[in-house]
Order: C-alpha cells, then structure tokens, then sequence
C-alpha cells in the first residue's frame, strides 16, 4: 500500500512481520515524552521498563482487537513510523499511529489520515481514536477535521464523521 504525501514522497506501509519487532519498541521509545520517563532511573533501567510497557501495550490491543492491522510505514525503504488500524463493522479506529521524531511535522501523518478518512467515506463509517490528552498530535487531528466526542481523565476520544454521516 503506497501513500503520496506530496509530489516527491511516497510513503509505503507492508504489514509488520516478527523481524519488525525492534524498530516498533525502538519507535514506542521515541514517542514517550519527558514527563512519561522515569525519573531516578539509570539509562538500562529505563530501557527495560520501557520496553515492558510497549510488549504489555502491544499484548492488550492484540486482545481487545485481535484483527487489527499493524503496518510499518516507509520513506524510501526505511522504517520511520507504524499505524495500527482495526476496522469493524461500525468504525474505523485508530489504535496507534506512531513517526519517529524526524519525520514528524512533515505531513506524513497529515496524509495517513486523509487516507483512513477516505476508507472512512468509501466503507461509510466514522474513524475514531483515543489520544492522550497531552499529545501534541491533537492539533493535526484537529486540523484533519476530528472532534472531541469526550475524555475519561487520561484520553480525549476523537471522531471524524464522513459527510453522509454528520
């Protein structure tokens, strides 16, 4: 599957495979912000825990949606993000859309979800997320046409509707 961003980068996702494995905990890494780091803990340590979150994260989204689809995404065949998608009966959902810190800010994402939003029109059904609500990715998905629908403490639970649906 290839998405054109723009008129010079396609972006291609091929479904994970086991040899993938370390770039996603690798990836998981990259998008904990400082204030989801552990303070007191040496650089190893640190690893470790981290790794245990994205193994125990990967773990329940595989229970709760065990037909969801985990693509890892290309930039002239190299790995720089994964999108894991579930799509039901009722929504797409977004469960983790993830870019390594230099290749965001550059419409990668921005094309990703214009993407989901048109599968969204063609199988007639919202694309919905839950961000956490420090995410600096709200703006994007603000600007990509989602809306708040509501927020539990720790995630804004977001929707973009397609027209014939609003």
């Amino acid at each position: 599957m290839a998405t054109r961003t723009s008129p010079s980068r396609t972006i291609e996702m091929r479904p994970v495979e086991h040899a993938d494995q370390r770039f996603l905990e690798q990836l998981y890494a990259s998008t904990r912000s400082t204030d989801q780091r552990m303070d007191g803990c040496d650089a190893r340590t640190e690893a470790l825990l981290v790794a245990l979150q994205f193994r125990a994260r990967q773990a329940q989204l595989r229970a709760v949606y065990p037909y969801g689809d985990i693509a890892v995404i290309f930039e002239r065949d190299r790995p720089i993000g994964s999108l894991y998608v579930n799509y039901g009966a009722d929504e797409i959902r977004i469960l983790d859309i993830s870019l390594l810190p230099e290749y965001r800010n550059r419409g990668i994402g921005q094309g990703l979800l214009r993407s989901l939003q048109a599968q969204g029109v063609r199988m007639r059904v919202p694309v919905r997320l839950d961000l956490l609500l420090s995410s600096p990715a709200y703006r994007l998905f603000q600007r990509c046409g989602f809306v708040l629908r509501g927020a539990n403490g720790l995630h804004n639970s977001l929707e973009w509707s397609p027209p014939l649906l609003t």
